[in-house]
């Protein structure tokens, strides 16, 4: 009895839209993770660019892998 009403109530967000935005989903996922694991590469925020990344996919992704290394200065010699 409980399944029929939860399938009941689910039949309505079945339409093409909700696969539309369920994929779009994941999609903003997967470029804002692979932003931000370009950026931990390169010593960058990896947080920073995976919002980047979810928000603008495309535009995170290049801009990322244009964005140059940041070189963290050589320590001192120790005597």
């Amino acid at each position: 009895m409980l399944m029929s009403l939860v399938a009941k109530a689910l039949i309505p967000w079945s339409s093409g839209w909700t696969y539309l935005m369920f994929g779009a989903l994941v999609l903003a996922i997967i470029f804002g993770t692979w932003a931000g694991a370009v950026a931990a590469r390169k010593g960058r925020s990896m947080q920073w660019w995976f919002i980047i990344g979810f928000f603008l996919p495309v535009f995170g992704l290049i801009a990322i892998y244009i964005a140059r290394p940041i070189e963290k200065p050589a320590a001192p010699a120790k005597k």
